[in-house]
């Protein structure tokens, strides 16, 4: 529980920091910012060139394929927050 609790505190800094006050990307949006190869998923790769500061999620990728689609970010977000996407920031 705490390496997810870490991953998603990080995860959030790293795709919410360019927006600052923002809401978070959806799983969508993260897919379409950072796939440069056009499959529609961010390989270690293009994780590794991305804003995100924490290694690519081995645990999400449930096929195994060294990749990680929308599903499995959705399943990321649900794992880490609950539900199927993050709550939403708040201005302070």
């Amino acid at each position: 529980m705490k390496n997810i609790t870490t991953a998603a505190t990080l995860l959030l800094l790293a795709f919410a920091a360019p927006a600052l006050a923002q809401d978070i990307p959806t799983p969508e949006q993260i897919v379409a910012d950072n796939d440069k190869n056009g499959d529609k998923a961010v390989d270690k790769a293009e994780w590794a060139a991305s804003p995100a500061p924490i290694p690519f999620p081995e645990e999400f990728d449930a096929n195994k394929d060294g990749k990680v689609d929308v599903a499995e970010i959705t399943a990321m977000f649900a794992a880490m927050f609950g539900g199927g996407a993050p709550p939403p920031v708040r201005p302070q």
